[in-house]
C-alpha cells in the first residue's frame, strides 16, 4: 500500500511538472529565489512539498498572475523591495508577489524610500484633484435655462472615460432631454458626456467625454487601480469630490470594514424623504471607511495612501461611509 502511494505521488508530481511546462508560459523561468521561499512557506505543512510547490505554481499562473521581476529597477531599489516584502513572503506566493508588485510600482513612481509619515499627511491632493471631476445633470425644458436635475462627482480612468455612480446619472434614464455636463474641479467651463457602459447592479456607470474643442476638460487619468483583495482594515484612505457643492472637498480616514453587500446586509441605501432607494447586487464589493462623504460625493474617488483608486464613494450617513470597490470598474471595462 505504501509503495502504491509513493508511485501515485511520483506520477502526480510528474504530471503537474509536465502540465506546467506544456502551458508554454515563459513566466515559469522568472521565478526568483524569493518566490521559491514564499512557496516553501505556503507548502511547509504539506506531506509532499515538491508536488505542493508545482501545483501552487500551476494554479498561480492559471489564475492569470505573473511573477514580478526587477529588470527596470536599480540594485538599491531591488534590495529595498526585497526588504519590505520579507513579511508578506511568510504568508505565501500570492501575498509575496502582490507585495513585490506594489513596491515595484512605488519604485518606478519614486515613492519607494518614503516612510509612512511622507504619505499620509503629505498626500499630493492637488495631483489627485486633477483626476477628479464634477458631474451635473441638466434637462432641456425649452426654457432659456436648462433645469438642474442633480449631480455628483467622478474620476477620470482613461483618456476619455470617467467612472461615477449610476445613481448620479440616473436622470438620463428617467427624464427626456437630459444632458450630462462634466468639468474639472474649480474650472469655469463644462464639457458634455454620454453614457458609455453601465453596471446598475453595482451602481457603477462609465461616461465618455464628448470631443468638443471649444471646452477645455483636462483628462488626467488615475495612476493605477488597486485590487479589493489587497486592502486591509486600518489602511489609510482619502476621499475627493463635491459634497454639498464644495468642489475639491477632501477627507481622510481608514478602512473599517471590507465585505460584500449581501454578507453585510447593505444592499439598499438612500430612501430618506424624497430620496430614491437604490439596490445593489449581493456580490458587490464594499469598503466602509471613516473618511467623511456627503450628498454630492457620490461617484467620487476613494484613494489609498499611494494615490491608487480603490473605490467610488457611494453613500454616507452620520455614522457610516460606503464606497464600492474599483474592481467593478475594471469588470465593466472588460465587457464588450
Amino acid at each position: 500500500m505504501k509503495v502504491t502511494l509513493k508511485i501515485f505521488k511520483y506520477l502526480l508530481t510528474f504530471f503537474l511538472f509536465a502540465l506546467l511546462n506544456a502551458c508554454g508560459n515563459d513566466d515559469i523561468g522568472k521565478v526568483s529565489r524569493g518566490h521559491r521561499d514564499a512557496i516553501k512557506y505556503e507548502c511547509r505543512n504539506s506531506s509532499d512539498i515538491k508536488a505542493c510547490s508545482l501545483e501552487l505554481e500551476l494554479n498561480f499562473l492559471n489564475d492569470g498572475n505573473e511573477f514580478i521581476t526587477f529588470e527596470d529597477l536599480s540594485d538599491a531599489q531591488i534590495k529595498e523591495v526585497k526588504i519590505q516584502c520579507i513579511g508578506p513572503k511568510k504568508f505565501g506566493l500570492k501575498p509575496y508577489n502582490d507585495c513585490l508588485d506594489d513596491r515595484r510600482t512605488e519604485a518606478l513612481d519614486g515613492d519607494l524610500f518614503k516612510g509612512p509619515d511622507d504619505f499620509e499627511p503629505d498626500t499630493p491632493i492637488a495631483a489627485l484633484e486633477e483626476s477628479t471631476v464634477v458631474i451635473m445633470m441638466f434637462q432641456d425644458t425649452g426654457e432659456k435655462r436648462p433645469k438642474v436635475l442633480g449631480g455628483g462627482s467622478g474620476v477620470i480612468i482613461d483618456n476619455n472615460l470617467i467612472a461615477t455612480n449610476c445613481h448620479v446619472t440616473n436622470a438620463v434614464k428617467n427624464k427626456t432631454g437630459t444632458i450630462i455636463m462634466v468639468k474639472n474641479i474649480n474650472a469655469k467651463t463644462m464639457d458634455t458626456a454620454t453614457i458609455y457602459k453601465r453596471s446598475p447592479e453595482h451602481d457603477i456607470c462609465i461616461i465618455k467625454k464628448d470631443n468638443m474643442s471649444e471646452f477645455s476638460l483636462k483628462m488626467k487619468k488615475i495612476k493605477k487601480f488597486k485590487k479589493f483583495e489587497k486592502l486591509a482594515r486600518g489602511d489609510f484612505v482619502r476621499t475627493l469630490g463635491t459634497p454639498q457643492g464644495l468642489e475639491g472637498h477632501t477627507a481622510e480616514g481608514s478602512i473599517q470594514y471590507l465585505g460584500t453587500a449581501g454578507k453585510s446586509g447593505w444592499t439598499k441605501y438612500g430612501g430618506s424623504g424624497e430620496q430614491e432607494t437604490y439596490t445593489i447586487a449581493d456580490d458587490t464589493k464594499i469598503i466602509e471607511h471613516s473618511a467623511r462623504i456627503e450628498r454630492g460625493s457620490s461617484g467620487g474617488p476613494l484613494f489609498d495612501k499611494n494615490g491608487y483608486l480603490i473605490g467610488l464613494n457611494t453613500f454616507g450617513s452620520d455614522t457610516l461611509n460606503f464606497s464600492i470597490s474599483s474592481d467593478h470598474i475594471r469588470e465593466i471595462l472588460k465587457k464588450r
